[in-house]
């Protein structure tokens, strides 16, 4: 009860609340003043949005679950986010510039008002991908074991046999071995096969 409560103040605040939704006539490029876009400076004072930090943060404090949690599910409510452009990568991690998500006020009250149920489609949906990982692994399983009884495995022939599976396929370049299923070289290839 006590948290339903919480997320009824959260949709009875953002349910009512107006935001930009077209932010394209303010231009791109960096704001005059911070090394962030212009859209992104628009959408941080914008009272209709949140960063996607804030509202992890009003969320986690409304339900009493932890942050990676909550993240999750507001992902899974909202995959395809609102971001701009503001500040710096560093060097290590590519360099350029970051990228900050925005929820507006509709994904707000959207993820408050389903919040419940949006757990329990979250929690099926990574049971059944678990559940297709695990068939996955097994039909692998299984392959190999038939391969394993029924075949022979030949290591970088540069001629395949007459019947034959093809698991891999490469090339000795210059700086060693190389998977060549998507490249195309003058160059010989090897093959391994069952």
């Amino acid at each position: 009860m006590k948290n339903s409560n919480k997320l009824e103040a959260i949709c009875n605040k953002y349910c009512s609340v107006n935001h930009n939704e077209n932010n394209f006539e303010i231009g791109g490029g960096l704001d005059g003043v911070k090394f962030a876009s212009r859209r992104h400076e628009d959408a941080k004072y914008d009272e209709g949005k949140l960063t996607l930090g804030q509202a992890t943060q009003l969320f986690k404090k409304a339900t009493g679950l932890e942050t990676d949690t909550v993240r999750e599910v507001i992902e899974f409510a909202v995959p395809n986010m609102e971001w701009h452009h503001a500040g710096k990568l560093p060097k290590q991690y590519g360099g350029g510039m970051k990228k900050t998500y925005f929820l507006n006020a509709k994904e707000i009250c959207h993820v408050a008002t389903n919040w419940n149920n949006l757990v329990q489609q979250l929690q099926e949906s990574q049971l059944s991908a678990q559940l297709a990982a695990e068939n996955k692994q097994n039909i692998e399983q299984k392959k190999l074991e038939f391969l394993t009884q029924n075949a022979t495995r030949v290591q970088r022939v540069s001629s395949r046999p007459l019947f034959f599976y093809q698991t891999a396929q490469e090339m000795n370049g210059k700086y060693g071995w190389f998977d060549s299923s998507t490249k195309s070289y003058n160059m010989t290839e090897y093959y391994f096969v069952w």
